[in-house]
């Protein structure tokens, strides 16, 4: 991927002053034909949530920018500080773009609504902070389309993986209808350009941008992206937009029904409550119940895991740094933004994921278990670090037990763990004496010895009666 941070010509910082004054006071009305969210819209739903102090603890290292914020909740972080400079070269190549115009379509409409959609404290945040991260964010994407990428500081490109994380962060955002005016106001004054037309539009810039071939999302299942009609489904920021494009790209099947027969075992518990949750993953396994690896295409999904016939199938989830924190991202917004899944539960789908996992795994063992059966590809220093990560977005998942996605593959899971006797003990009995040919034959000779010393017996009882 050609890096999206290139160098801007110096430009008299006396103008750019009054350019970025201009304009702030003047931009009013401009907004996309396709991506379309009024001040209205914003001032009724305060849909930029900062994310609880609870989460944010637990996770500091998932949720705090490293380099750049983006909006008001991390402005003035001290990691952050150095980027502020950068910032402002990045605004200054995105007005020059714009050329010597009076820019007659004025942005306090705009401003007004974007602060709006805020819930948390903005503090000191201004109208031109917010300017200055529309402008950075966007020459950020116009750049990298354009490829241009010479002489780019050694700063700069150290910095533009963990920019690229950043700027995913749950409340490192700023409102996308922002964006999107800023970029149709560089399409107003654009001219001639080899790379943009008047049919360019941001969220197909964006899109491509976040799922570039590098793969960042490649555990995502994003081959084939498929956004929703923007007209039905607001976007309201770039988190909201990659979100959008991960469910709806993994929403494969629907939750399994109960499809595990239990008629051939002894239900020796009949009355018992069923719990709620699931044994780990090495007690499953130790208990008869196999794990496979599920393969990803059109009917099936990243969320799609079953339990069926004993067998547990979940697709595979690649685990790196980069992972960690679009998945613990995704997560937290799945958490707050406040509407319920397509599917009628009341949970949504990367918590019901997050669910999941950490039911499976509580120690490297679950893990190393996973691993094996090639569901987990781990990335990380090791097995421990994988099993902390969903054990620390467990604690966080707020979950109605009773309605999220994998409830009822739950409940056929504790039906066979608890009422399956036959079936488990065989399964136990298997997995502890036929782990390998020696084992097998061992079995095999004890079970002959077996035989030939009851026949031997039966022949000595029945010599002594015949011969009485």
């Amino acid at each position: 991927m050609p890096s999206p941070l290139a160098p801007c010509t110096s430009i008299n910082p006396s103008s750019y002053t009054r350019n970025t004054q201009s304009f702030i006071k003047k931009y009013k009305k401009y907004t996309s034909s396709t991506i379309v969210l009024s001040a209205a819209i914003a001032m009724e739903i305060n849909n930029l949530v900062q994310l609880p102090t609870y989460m944010r603890e637990a996770n500091r290292g998932l949720f705090e920018p490293r380099v750049v914020s983006i909006g008001p909740y991390h402005h003035g972080n001290k990691s952050t500080s150095n980027m502020e400079v950068h910032k402002n070269r990045f605004c200054r190549s995105f007005l020059q773009r714009l050329g010597n115009v009076s820019h007659q379509d004025a942005i306090d409409h705009c401003i007004e609504g974007a602060f709006r959609c805020y819930s948390g404290n903005v503090g000191l945040y201004t109208a031109d902070m917010l300017t200055r991260d529309g402008c950075f964010i966007v020459e950020l994407l116009l750049q990298w389309r354009e490829g241009d990428h010479a002489h780019v500081d050694n700063h700069m490109r150290l910095m533009s993986n963990s920019i690229y994380y950043d700027l995913l962060l749950v409340d490192n955002q700023i409102p996308f209808f922002v964006l999107d005016r800023l970029f149709n106001e560089f399409r107003r004054h654009m001219g001639a350009n080899p790379v943009f037309n008047n049919d360019s539009q941001l969220v197909d810039l964006v899109t491509e941008f976040f799922n570039n071939r590098q793969g960042q999302f490649s555990w995502a299942n994003l081959d084939q992206l498929r956004l929703p009609d923007a007209t039905n489904q607001q976007i309201r920021h770039l988190l909201d937009l990659q979100y959008k494009l991960v469910i709806n790209n993994n929403m494969g099947i629907e939750p399994n029904n109960r499809n595990c027969p239990f008629s051939l075992c002894i239900n020796i518990c009949p009355n018992t409550i069923v719990p709620r949750g699931i044994p780990a993953a090495s007690e499953l396994q130790d208990n008869g119940v196999r794990f496979r690896v599920r393969g990803l295409s059109e009917q099936v999904k990243m969320f799609d895991a079953t339990f069926q016939g004993k067998i547990i199938r979940i697709p595979r989830f690649q685990i790196n740094f980069g992972s960690k924190i679009l998945l613990a991202n995704l997560f937290a917004y799945d958490q707050i933004k406040g509407e319920p899944a397509d599917n009628g539960a009341a949970v949504g789908p990367v918590t019901s994921y997050v669910v999941l996992m950490n039911a499976l795994i509580n120690t490297r063992e679950d893990v190393a278990v996973l691993q094996r059966k090639g569901i987990l590809d781990n990335l990380l220093s090791n097995e421990d670090e994988v099993a902390s990560f969903f054990n620390e977005l467990g604690r966080c998942a707020l979950v109605d037990v009773s309605n999220h996605r994998y409830t009822s593959m739950f409940e056929d899971v504790n039906r066979y763990w608890r009422n399956g006797f036959c079936c488990k003990y065989f399964a136990i009995c298997c997995m502890r004496h036929c782990k390998n040919p020696l084992t097998c034959l061992s079995l095999l000779a004890a079970f002959l010895l077996l035989s030939f010393s009851c026949t031997s017996m039966v022949f000595a009882i029945l010599k002594y009666y015949t011969r009485g």
